[in-house]
Protein backbone atom coordinates (compact mmCIF):
# COMPACT_ATOMS: atom_id res chain seq x y z
CA UNK A 1 0.00 0.00 0.00
CA UNK A 2 1.14 3.54 -0.78
CA UNK A 3 1.73 5.78 2.33
CA UNK A 4 -1.14 7.99 1.70
CA UNK A 5 -3.35 5.13 0.92
CA UNK A 6 -1.96 3.33 4.17
CA UNK A 7 -2.68 6.18 6.29
CA UNK A 8 -6.24 6.77 5.48
CA UNK A 9 -7.46 2.96 5.78
CA UNK A 10 -5.86 3.40 9.15
CA UNK A 11 -6.99 6.64 10.57
CA UNK A 12 -10.76 5.84 9.39
CA UNK A 13 -9.98 2.02 11.11
CA UNK A 14 -8.97 3.20 14.21
CA UNK A 15 -11.83 6.31 14.17
CA UNK A 16 -14.21 3.78 14.10
CA UNK A 17 -12.89 1.50 16.03
CA UNK A 18 -12.88 3.81 18.89
CA UNK A 19 -16.63 4.79 18.59
CA UNK A 20 -17.81 1.58 18.08
CA UNK A 21 -15.84 0.33 21.48
CA UNK A 22 -17.68 3.14 23.85
CA UNK A 23 -20.87 2.21 21.82
CA UNK A 24 -20.88 -1.39 21.99
CA UNK A 25 -19.55 -1.76 25.76
CA UNK A 26 -22.71 -0.40 27.14
CA UNK A 27 -24.55 -2.25 24.98
CA UNK A 28 -22.40 -5.21 25.82
CA UNK A 29 -22.74 -4.39 29.76
CA UNK A 30 -26.45 -3.68 29.27
CA UNK A 31 -27.80 -6.89 27.74
CA UNK A 32 -25.78 -9.20 30.42
CA UNK A 33 -27.90 -7.26 33.36
CA UNK A 34 -31.03 -7.41 30.99
CA UNK A 35 -30.48 -11.16 30.73
CA UNK A 36 -30.15 -11.40 34.55
CA UNK A 37 -33.22 -9.45 35.07
CA UNK A 38 -35.32 -10.55 32.51
CA UNK A 39 -36.55 -13.89 31.28
CA UNK A 40 -36.56 -16.17 28.20
CA UNK A 41 -40.00 -14.94 27.11
CA UNK A 42 -39.54 -11.58 27.58
CA UNK A 43 -36.23 -11.80 25.08
CA UNK A 44 -38.53 -13.15 22.64
CA UNK A 45 -41.14 -10.53 22.47
CA UNK A 46 -38.46 -8.16 21.69
CA UNK A 47 -36.51 -10.23 19.60
CA UNK A 48 -39.87 -10.70 17.44
CA UNK A 49 -40.37 -6.32 17.73
CA UNK A 50 -36.68 -5.40 16.80
CA UNK A 51 -37.18 -8.50 13.46
CA UNK A 52 -40.38 -6.61 12.31
CA UNK A 53 -38.97 -3.37 13.01
CA UNK A 54 -36.04 -4.15 10.76
CA UNK A 55 -37.47 -5.59 8.27
CA UNK A 56 -39.54 -2.37 7.68
CA UNK A 57 -36.47 -0.16 8.26
CA UNK A 58 -34.49 -2.58 5.10
CA UNK A 59 -37.51 -1.88 3.27
CA UNK A 60 -37.70 1.99 3.77
CA UNK A 61 -33.81 2.40 3.52
CA UNK A 62 -33.18 5.14 0.91
CA UNK A 63 -29.34 4.70 1.16
CA UNK A 64 -29.29 8.15 2.20
CA UNK A 65 -25.39 8.43 3.65
CA UNK A 66 -24.49 5.59 0.56
CA UNK A 67 -25.68 8.29 -2.29
CA UNK A 68 -24.18 11.75 0.28
CA UNK A 69 -21.02 10.42 0.23
CA UNK A 70 -20.29 9.32 -3.28
CA UNK A 71 -21.88 12.40 -4.59
CA UNK A 72 -19.03 14.87 -5.93
CA UNK A 73 -21.18 18.06 -6.04
CA UNK A 74 -23.12 18.51 -3.07
CA UNK A 75 -25.17 21.05 -1.69
CA UNK A 76 -28.28 21.68 0.12
CA UNK A 77 -31.28 20.31 -1.78
CA UNK A 78 -29.65 17.00 -2.08
CA UNK A 79 -29.50 16.79 1.94
CA UNK A 80 -33.10 18.58 2.14
CA UNK A 81 -34.08 15.86 -0.55
CA UNK A 82 -32.52 13.08 1.63
CA UNK A 83 -34.45 14.05 4.39
CA UNK A 84 -37.50 14.45 3.26
CA UNK A 85 -37.43 10.70 1.04
CA UNK A 86 -36.12 9.27 4.43
CA UNK A 87 -39.38 10.90 6.30
CA UNK A 88 -41.82 9.87 3.45
CA UNK A 89 -40.25 6.16 3.44
CA UNK A 90 -40.54 5.93 7.12
CA UNK A 91 -43.89 7.36 7.96
CA UNK A 92 -45.07 4.84 4.96
CA UNK A 93 -43.83 1.91 6.59
CA UNK A 94 -45.05 3.35 10.41
CA UNK A 95 -48.47 3.21 9.07
CA UNK A 96 -48.26 -0.19 7.47
CA UNK A 97 -46.99 -1.57 10.65
CA UNK A 98 -49.90 -0.06 12.68
CA UNK A 99 -52.20 -2.24 10.15
CA UNK A 100 -50.53 -5.31 10.07
CA UNK A 101 -49.61 -5.80 14.02
CA UNK A 102 -52.26 -7.71 14.70
CA UNK A 103 -52.05 -9.85 11.84
CA UNK A 104 -48.49 -10.32 12.81
CA UNK A 105 -48.96 -11.35 16.18
CA UNK A 106 -51.61 -13.79 15.35
CA UNK A 107 -49.60 -15.44 12.97
CA UNK A 108 -46.21 -15.69 15.10
CA UNK A 109 -49.16 -16.52 17.72
CA UNK A 110 -47.78 -13.99 20.08
CA UNK A 111 -50.71 -12.03 21.65
CA UNK A 112 -48.26 -9.40 23.63
CA UNK A 113 -46.54 -8.69 19.84
CA UNK A 114 -49.42 -6.24 18.73
CA UNK A 115 -48.89 -3.45 21.72
CA UNK A 116 -45.17 -3.91 21.21
CA UNK A 117 -44.84 -3.73 17.84
CA UNK A 118 -46.80 -0.34 17.31
CA UNK A 119 -45.35 1.33 20.35
CA UNK A 120 -41.86 0.23 19.09
CA UNK A 121 -42.58 1.41 15.70
CA UNK A 122 -42.45 4.68 16.96
CA UNK A 123 -38.53 4.73 16.30
CA UNK A 124 -39.50 4.97 12.54
CA UNK A 125 -40.24 8.81 12.34
CA UNK A 126 -38.52 9.68 14.99
CA UNK A 127 -34.95 8.24 13.46
CA UNK A 128 -36.53 10.12 9.98
CA UNK A 129 -36.21 13.30 11.74
CA UNK A 130 -32.69 13.22 12.02
CA UNK A 131 -30.74 16.31 11.15
CA UNK A 132 -29.34 15.15 7.72
CA UNK A 133 -26.14 17.54 8.67
CA UNK A 134 -25.04 14.00 10.27
CA UNK A 135 -24.10 12.80 6.67
CA UNK A 136 -22.23 15.58 5.76
CA UNK A 137 -20.24 14.33 8.78
CA UNK A 138 -19.34 10.84 7.53
CA UNK A 139 -18.74 12.72 4.32
CA UNK A 140 -15.90 14.61 5.64
CA UNK A 141 -14.70 12.12 8.41
CA UNK A 142 -15.90 14.06 11.06
CA UNK A 143 -16.80 12.06 13.69
CA UNK A 144 -16.16 13.35 16.77
CA UNK A 145 -19.67 15.19 17.58
CA UNK A 146 -21.24 12.38 16.34
CA UNK A 147 -19.55 10.11 18.66
CA UNK A 148 -20.00 12.72 21.50
CA UNK A 149 -24.01 12.47 20.94
CA UNK A 150 -23.62 8.44 20.56
CA UNK A 151 -22.23 8.32 23.73
CA UNK A 152 -24.83 10.61 25.47
CA UNK A 153 -27.37 8.39 23.78
CA UNK A 154 -26.17 5.19 25.01
CA UNK A 155 -26.12 6.72 28.18
CA UNK A 156 -29.53 7.24 28.64
CA UNK A 157 -30.49 4.62 26.86
CA UNK A 158 -28.63 2.22 29.65
CA UNK A 159 -30.05 4.01 32.57
CA UNK A 160 -33.70 3.87 31.25
CA UNK A 161 -33.82 0.66 29.79
CA UNK A 162 -31.79 -0.85 33.30
CA UNK A 163 -33.60 1.55 35.93
CA UNK A 164 -37.32 0.06 34.21
CA UNK A 165 -36.43 -3.24 34.16
CA UNK A 166 -34.92 -3.64 37.90
CA UNK A 167 -38.55 -2.24 38.75
CA UNK A 168 -41.08 -3.77 35.99
CA UNK A 169 -39.42 -7.24 34.61
CA UNK A 170 -41.47 -7.32 30.78
CA UNK A 171 -40.21 -6.53 27.58
CA UNK A 172 -41.54 -3.44 27.72
CA UNK A 173 -38.11 -1.48 28.97
CA UNK A 174 -36.36 -2.43 26.24
CA UNK A 175 -38.87 -0.89 24.27
CA UNK A 176 -38.80 2.19 26.30
CA UNK A 177 -35.39 2.29 25.94
CA UNK A 178 -35.13 2.10 22.16
CA UNK A 179 -37.65 4.94 21.96
CA UNK A 180 -35.41 7.26 24.23
CA UNK A 181 -32.20 6.30 22.36
CA UNK A 182 -33.71 7.29 19.00
CA UNK A 183 -35.39 10.26 20.38
CA UNK A 184 -32.33 11.47 22.26
CA UNK A 185 -30.37 10.93 19.10
CA UNK A 186 -32.59 12.97 16.80
CA UNK A 187 -33.18 15.88 19.67
CA UNK A 188 -28.77 15.75 19.80
CA UNK A 189 -28.26 16.01 16.06
CA UNK A 190 -30.08 19.35 15.93
CA UNK A 191 -27.92 20.67 18.82
CA UNK A 192 -24.61 19.69 17.11
CA UNK A 193 -25.05 21.31 13.60
CA UNK A 194 -27.37 24.92 12.53
CA UNK A 195 -28.58 22.96 9.38
CA UNK A 196 -32.04 23.08 9.43
CA UNK A 197 -33.91 20.95 6.99
CA UNK A 198 -37.18 21.43 4.88
CA UNK A 199 -39.21 19.43 2.54
CA UNK A 200 -38.25 19.50 -0.37
CA UNK A 201 -38.33 16.35 -3.46
CA UNK A 202 -35.90 18.86 -5.78
CA UNK A 203 -33.50 15.43 -6.15
CA UNK A 204 -35.89 13.64 -5.98
CA UNK A 205 -34.97 10.82 -9.43
CA UNK A 206 -31.69 11.40 -9.01
CA UNK A 207 -31.51 9.71 -5.36
CA UNK A 208 -33.84 7.01 -6.27
CA UNK A 209 -32.24 6.06 -8.86
CA UNK A 210 -29.62 5.28 -6.60
CA UNK A 211 -31.39 3.93 -3.76
CA UNK A 212 -33.49 1.48 -5.28
CA UNK A 213 -30.56 -1.05 -5.76
CA UNK A 214 -29.67 -0.49 -2.47
CA UNK A 215 -32.93 -1.21 -0.67
CA UNK A 216 -33.28 -4.66 -2.63
CA UNK A 217 -29.98 -5.46 -1.93
CA UNK A 218 -30.90 -4.62 1.65
CA UNK A 219 -33.88 -6.73 1.85
CA UNK A 220 -32.01 -9.75 0.30
CA UNK A 221 -29.65 -9.56 3.54
CA UNK A 222 -32.03 -8.99 6.13
CA UNK A 223 -33.95 -12.71 4.38
CA UNK A 224 -30.54 -13.81 4.22
CA UNK A 225 -29.64 -12.40 7.89
CA UNK A 226 -33.00 -13.28 9.83
CA UNK A 227 -34.19 -16.25 7.81
CA UNK A 228 -33.46 -18.90 11.07
CA UNK A 229 -34.91 -16.24 13.64
CA UNK A 230 -38.07 -15.95 11.98
CA UNK A 231 -38.34 -20.10 11.63
CA UNK A 232 -37.54 -20.58 15.18
CA UNK A 233 -40.35 -17.69 16.11
CA UNK A 234 -42.99 -20.07 13.97
CA UNK A 235 -41.90 -23.42 14.90
CA UNK A 236 -40.48 -23.09 18.59
CA UNK A 237 -41.34 -21.61 21.72
CA UNK A 238 -41.18 -17.72 22.68
CA UNK A 239 -38.56 -18.55 25.34
CA UNK A 240 -36.74 -20.80 22.67
CA UNK A 241 -36.67 -17.84 20.10
CA UNK A 242 -35.76 -14.99 23.29
CA UNK A 243 -32.41 -17.77 23.92
CA UNK A 244 -31.56 -17.78 19.98
CA UNK A 245 -31.82 -14.61 18.97
CA UNK A 246 -29.86 -13.12 22.24
CA UNK A 247 -27.59 -16.03 21.88
CA UNK A 248 -26.73 -15.10 18.48
CA UNK A 249 -26.63 -11.71 19.02
CA UNK A 250 -24.03 -11.47 21.82
CA UNK A 251 -21.88 -14.08 19.38
CA UNK A 252 -22.38 -11.68 16.86
CA UNK A 253 -21.22 -8.40 18.74
CA UNK A 254 -17.66 -8.35 18.50
CA UNK A 255 -18.09 -8.83 14.83
CA UNK A 256 -20.61 -5.55 14.67
CA UNK A 257 -18.81 -4.00 17.41
CA UNK A 258 -15.44 -4.21 16.12
CA UNK A 259 -13.90 -6.54 13.38
CA UNK A 260 -16.49 -5.43 10.44
CA UNK A 261 -15.55 -1.42 11.08
CA UNK A 262 -12.04 -1.79 11.29
CA UNK A 263 -12.00 -3.79 7.99
CA UNK A 264 -14.38 -1.65 5.74
CA UNK A 265 -11.99 0.68 5.22
CA UNK A 266 -10.02 -2.24 3.62
CA UNK A 267 -11.97 -1.51 0.80
CA UNK A 268 -10.29 1.96 -0.36
CA UNK A 269 -6.97 -0.07 0.02
CA UNK A 270 -8.09 -2.98 -2.52
CA UNK A 271 -10.40 -0.48 -4.44
CA UNK A 272 -7.12 1.60 -4.89
CA UNK A 273 -4.89 -1.28 -7.13
CA UNK A 274 -8.16 -2.60 -8.79
CA UNK A 275 -6.52 -2.26 -12.18
CA UNK A 276 -2.74 -3.74 -11.16
CA UNK A 277 -3.34 -7.24 -10.88
CA UNK A 278 -0.31 -8.15 -8.73
CA UNK A 279 -1.37 -5.37 -6.59
CA UNK A 280 -4.75 -6.29 -6.13
CA UNK A 281 -4.23 -9.94 -5.68
CA UNK A 282 -1.51 -9.02 -2.56
CA UNK A 283 -4.00 -6.24 -1.08
CA UNK A 284 -6.63 -8.79 -1.07
CA UNK A 285 -5.04 -12.04 0.20
CA UNK A 286 -3.45 -9.36 2.77
CA UNK A 287 -6.95 -8.04 4.06
CA UNK A 288 -8.37 -11.81 4.19
CA UNK A 289 -4.78 -12.82 6.74
CA UNK A 290 -5.14 -9.65 8.68
CA UNK A 291 -9.00 -10.20 9.59
CA UNK A 292 -8.43 -14.34 10.38
CA UNK A 293 -5.31 -13.25 12.29
CA UNK A 294 -8.29 -11.96 14.75
CA UNK A 295 -10.87 -14.56 14.30
CA UNK A 296 -9.68 -17.71 14.50
CA UNK A 297 -8.40 -17.21 18.39
CA UNK A 298 -12.02 -15.36 18.92
CA UNK A 299 -14.09 -18.50 17.46
CA UNK A 300 -11.91 -20.95 19.14
CA UNK A 301 -12.68 -19.88 22.31
CA UNK A 302 -16.28 -19.70 21.36
CA UNK A 303 -15.79 -23.41 20.16
CA UNK A 304 -13.93 -24.12 23.51
CA UNK A 305 -16.19 -22.76 25.93
CA UNK A 306 -19.76 -22.17 25.08
CA UNK A 307 -22.19 -23.49 28.24
CA UNK A 308 -19.22 -22.06 30.81
CA UNK A 309 -18.97 -18.56 29.15
CA UNK A 310 -23.42 -18.24 28.75
CA UNK A 311 -23.49 -19.34 32.31
CA UNK A 312 -20.84 -17.09 33.71
CA UNK A 313 -21.71 -14.25 31.44
CA UNK A 314 -25.46 -14.55 31.67
CA UNK A 315 -26.65 -16.42 34.55
CA UNK A 316 -28.28 -19.98 35.50
CA UNK A 317 -31.10 -18.97 33.85
CA UNK A 318 -29.61 -19.11 29.98
CA UNK A 319 -27.52 -22.61 30.15
CA UNK A 320 -30.03 -24.78 28.61
CA UNK A 321 -29.06 -22.21 25.41
CA UNK A 322 -25.26 -22.56 26.07
CA UNK A 323 -24.58 -25.14 23.84
CA UNK A 324 -25.82 -23.10 20.67
CA UNK A 325 -22.85 -20.71 21.36
CA UNK A 326 -20.54 -23.20 19.50
CA UNK A 327 -22.46 -23.41 16.25
CA UNK A 328 -22.68 -19.30 16.02
CA UNK A 329 -18.75 -19.45 16.28
CA UNK A 330 -18.91 -20.63 12.89
CA UNK A 331 -21.72 -17.82 11.89
CA UNK A 332 -19.21 -15.22 13.69
CA UNK A 333 -16.15 -16.50 11.77
CA UNK A 334 -18.34 -16.57 8.50
CA UNK A 335 -20.29 -13.25 9.14
CA UNK A 336 -17.00 -11.18 9.37
CA UNK A 337 -15.38 -12.67 6.07
CA UNK A 338 -18.58 -12.31 4.36
CA UNK A 339 -18.37 -8.78 4.78
CA UNK A 340 -14.89 -8.20 4.11
CA UNK A 341 -15.23 -10.24 0.79
CA UNK A 342 -18.77 -8.19 0.03
CA UNK A 343 -16.23 -4.98 0.24
CA UNK A 344 -14.02 -6.71 -1.71
CA UNK A 345 -16.53 -6.96 -4.81
CA UNK A 346 -17.87 -3.56 -4.63
CA UNK A 347 -14.29 -2.36 -4.76
CA UNK A 348 -13.27 -3.84 -7.81
CA UNK A 349 -16.46 -3.11 -9.57
CA UNK A 350 -18.23 -6.41 -9.45
CA UNK A 351 -21.59 -5.36 -7.64
CA UNK A 352 -23.84 -7.04 -10.22
CA UNK A 353 -22.18 -10.54 -9.88
CA UNK A 354 -22.59 -10.08 -5.94
CA UNK A 355 -26.97 -8.90 -5.76
CA UNK A 356 -27.07 -12.24 -8.11
CA UNK A 357 -24.87 -14.48 -5.48
CA UNK A 358 -26.40 -12.78 -2.42
CA UNK A 359 -30.25 -13.89 -4.31
CA UNK A 360 -29.15 -17.21 -5.05
CA UNK A 361 -27.17 -17.96 -1.59
CA UNK A 362 -30.18 -16.51 0.35
CA UNK A 363 -32.67 -18.77 -1.70
CA UNK A 364 -30.62 -22.02 -0.85
CA UNK A 365 -29.70 -21.31 3.03
CA UNK A 366 -33.99 -20.69 3.16
CA UNK A 367 -35.16 -23.71 1.59
CA UNK A 368 -32.66 -25.81 3.16
CA UNK A 369 -33.36 -24.51 6.35
CA UNK A 370 -37.50 -25.11 5.89
CA UNK A 371 -36.35 -28.57 4.33
CA UNK A 372 -34.17 -30.18 6.62
CA UNK A 373 -34.80 -28.76 10.41
CA UNK A 374 -36.73 -30.47 12.46
CA UNK A 375 -37.86 -29.91 16.16
CA UNK A 376 -34.23 -29.03 17.38
CA UNK A 377 -33.06 -25.96 18.23
CA UNK A 378 -29.51 -26.77 18.42
CA UNK A 379 -30.12 -28.71 15.07
CA UNK A 380 -31.04 -25.53 13.34
CA UNK A 381 -28.29 -23.64 15.08
CA UNK A 382 -25.74 -25.99 13.80
CA UNK A 383 -27.39 -25.94 10.37
CA UNK A 384 -27.89 -21.79 9.96
CA UNK A 385 -24.00 -21.99 11.13
CA UNK A 386 -22.31 -24.49 8.45
CA UNK A 387 -24.89 -23.01 5.80
CA UNK A 388 -23.16 -19.73 6.64
CA UNK A 389 -19.67 -21.14 6.15
CA UNK A 390 -20.94 -23.05 2.67
CA UNK A 391 -22.34 -19.60 1.07
CA UNK A 392 -18.84 -17.92 2.66
CA UNK A 393 -16.24 -19.97 1.07
CA UNK A 394 -18.60 -20.56 -2.02
CA UNK A 395 -18.06 -16.50 -1.90
CA UNK A 396 -14.48 -17.24 -1.46
CA UNK A 397 -14.03 -19.17 -4.33
CA UNK A 398 -15.50 -16.39 -6.60
CA UNK A 399 -13.32 -13.60 -5.57
CA UNK A 400 -10.39 -16.28 -6.08
CA UNK A 401 -11.50 -16.09 -9.66
CA UNK A 402 -11.95 -11.92 -10.06
CA UNK A 403 -8.31 -11.48 -8.20
CA UNK A 404 -6.49 -14.05 -8.44
CA UNK A 405 -5.31 -13.55 -5.04
CA UNK A 406 -3.78 -17.09 -4.35
CA UNK A 407 -6.19 -19.03 -2.01
CA UNK A 408 -3.66 -21.75 -1.18
CA UNK A 409 -0.99 -19.60 -0.43
CA UNK A 410 -3.68 -17.77 2.43
CA UNK A 411 -4.59 -20.64 3.91
CA UNK A 412 -0.97 -21.87 3.90
CA UNK A 413 -0.16 -18.44 5.89
CA UNK A 414 -2.91 -19.10 8.07
CA UNK A 415 -1.82 -22.79 8.97
CA UNK A 416 0.32 -21.31 12.15
CA UNK A 417 -2.33 -19.27 13.50
CA UNK A 418 -4.73 -22.14 13.57
CA UNK A 419 -2.14 -24.15 15.46
CA UNK A 420 -1.30 -21.42 17.97
CA UNK A 421 -5.19 -21.45 18.52
CA UNK A 422 -5.11 -25.68 19.38
CA UNK A 423 -2.12 -24.68 21.16
CA UNK A 424 -3.70 -21.86 23.57
CA UNK A 425 -6.58 -24.25 23.44
CA UNK A 426 -4.58 -27.08 25.31
CA UNK A 427 -2.74 -24.92 27.58
CA UNK A 428 -6.12 -23.55 28.60
CA UNK A 429 -7.13 -27.24 29.70
CA UNK A 430 -4.46 -27.57 31.70
CA UNK A 431 -4.99 -24.35 33.38
CA UNK A 432 -8.48 -25.24 34.25
CA UNK A 433 -7.95 -28.75 35.57
CA UNK A 434 -5.12 -27.13 38.11
CA UNK A 435 -7.84 -24.38 38.97
CA UNK A 436 -10.84 -25.13 41.45
CA UNK A 437 -13.12 -21.92 41.44
CA UNK A 438 -16.14 -20.83 41.05
CA UNK A 439 -17.54 -20.13 37.08
CA UNK A 440 -16.75 -16.79 36.70
CA UNK A 441 -12.78 -17.00 37.44
CA UNK A 442 -12.97 -20.06 36.00
CA UNK A 443 -13.86 -18.28 32.43
CA UNK A 444 -11.33 -15.11 33.34
CA UNK A 445 -8.13 -18.13 34.02
CA UNK A 446 -9.36 -19.56 30.97
CA UNK A 447 -9.47 -16.60 28.97
CA UNK A 448 -6.21 -14.76 30.26
CA UNK A 449 -4.29 -18.29 29.45
CA UNK A 450 -5.40 -18.71 25.65
CA UNK A 451 -5.16 -14.88 24.66
CA UNK A 452 -2.26 -14.53 26.44
CA UNK A 453 -0.65 -17.88 24.83
CA UNK A 454 -2.28 -17.19 21.53
CA UNK A 455 -0.65 -13.76 21.22
CA UNK A 456 2.84 -14.93 22.60
CA UNK A 457 3.28 -17.59 20.01
CA UNK A 458 2.06 -15.24 17.48
CA UNK A 459 4.71 -12.56 18.38
CA UNK A 460 7.42 -14.72 18.32
CA UNK A 461 6.38 -16.59 15.13
CA UNK A 462 6.19 -13.04 13.18
CA UNK A 463 9.58 -12.03 14.98
CA UNK A 464 11.44 -15.28 13.45
CA UNK A 465 9.74 -15.11 9.90
CA UNK A 466 8.18 -12.12 9.12
CA UNK A 467 11.72 -10.69 6.70
CA UNK A 468 11.56 -14.28 4.63
CA UNK A 469 7.75 -13.27 4.56
CA UNK A 470 5.88 -10.46 2.84
CA UNK A 471 2.54 -10.56 4.10
CA UNK A 472 3.95 -10.82 7.61
CA UNK A 473 6.38 -7.49 7.68
CA UNK A 474 4.16 -5.74 6.80
CA UNK A 475 0.87 -7.02 8.88
CA UNK A 476 3.48 -6.05 11.57
CA UNK A 477 3.89 -2.13 10.34
CA UNK A 478 -0.12 -2.07 10.11
CA UNK A 479 -1.01 -3.44 13.14
CA UNK A 480 1.95 -0.94 15.06
CA UNK A 481 0.62 1.97 12.95
CA UNK A 482 -3.60 1.27 14.16
CA UNK A 483 -2.17 1.28 17.76
CA UNK A 484 -0.73 4.77 17.99
CA UNK A 485 -3.34 5.72 15.87
CA UNK A 486 -5.95 4.11 18.02
CA UNK A 487 -4.03 6.20 21.20
CA UNK A 488 -3.97 9.88 19.47
CA UNK A 489 -7.44 9.05 18.48
CA UNK A 490 -8.85 8.28 22.23
CA UNK A 491 -7.11 11.16 23.75
CA UNK A 492 -8.60 13.59 20.85
CA UNK A 493 -12.01 12.08 21.77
Amino acid sequence: MNSSVSQGVLQSSAILLTIQLFQKSLGFISTLILARLLVPEHFGIVAMVMICLMLFENIADAGNQHYIIQKQQLDDEDLHTAWSLELLTKLLMFCLILLLAPLLASFFSMPELTSALMIASLVLPIKALQNPALLLFAKQLNYRPVFRLSLLQKLLSFIVTVGLAYLYPSHWPVIIGALVSALSFTLGSYAISHFRPRFSLARFRQQWGFSKWLMLRGLIGFARYQADNLIVSKRFSTADLGGYHLLRELTLLPAIAVIVPCSQPLQAAIADQRDKADLLSYRTRMSLLLLLLVLIPITTFLLAYPSLIVTTLLGAQWSEYGVLLAPFALFFITFCIFDLISNAFLAIGKSRLLFWFDVVSTLVVIAVLLLLVTGSLLEMAWLRGWLSVLTTLALLWLLQQATRFNLLRLLWLCLPYLLFAVLAYLLSQATGLLVDAAPLWLLFSHAVVFFSSYSLCCLLYTWLVKHRVPELEHQTEVVLQLSQKLRKNRQAL
